[in-house]
């Protein structure tokens, strides 16, 4: 009998003793960064266009309403009137950009806001060289941030030194 109210004063204790916790715990955050995967192959194929005067490819890899910023644009432009003066400057470049071997990262960040939805967004790093005709060599470090979703880029925005 002594033992039978022992257990049972024991668990009166335990179970007075018990506190009932409401979790404020968010879910896992679905944020990520990658180095490999779709987004970073067509970023990749994106920057190998480019440096190859590939126009056809370059203009495949974005959306119909794709649009440009370079710097300090403060209007952006459509990227197919982009690709075109890409083309005007190709003409004083001799054969194709090197395009070394660029940093590039997929971003995905978790938000509430319907415009973001389902965008993930592509950083690259590149150093461009390129040998102008009359001999001289440029290089530009560049920074380039894409919007990417359904497998197409909505927008590039290229941050580099324009001297």
């Amino acid at each position: 009998m002594k033992k039978t109210i022992l257990v049972a004063m024991i668990a009166t204790t335990l179970f007075a003793c018990q506190q009932n916790v409401t979790s404020t715990e968010k879910p896992a955050c679905t944020s990520s960064c990658v180095k490999e995967g779709p987004e970073v192959e067509l970023i990749k194929k994106t920057i190998t266009a480019y440096s190859t005067g590939d126009w056809a490819t370059l203009t495949s890899v974005f959306s119909d309403s794709a649009t440009s910023s370079h710097n300090g644009d403060t209007v952006a432009m459509k990227m197919t009137d982009r690709i075109e003066l890409f083309k005007k400057q190709r003409e004083n470049i001799e054969g194709n950009v090197d395009s070394g071997t660029p940093n590039i990262e997929v971003v995905t960040v978790e938000t509430t806001e319907e415009r973001y939805k389902d965008i993930k967004w592509g950083h690259a790093w590149i150093n461009f060289k390129s040998k102008l005709k009359g001999g001289a060599v440029r290089s530009t470090l560049t920074f380039v941030s894409f919007p990417i979703k359904d497998g197409k880029i909505l927008g590039e925005q290229v941050i580099y030194d324009a001297k």
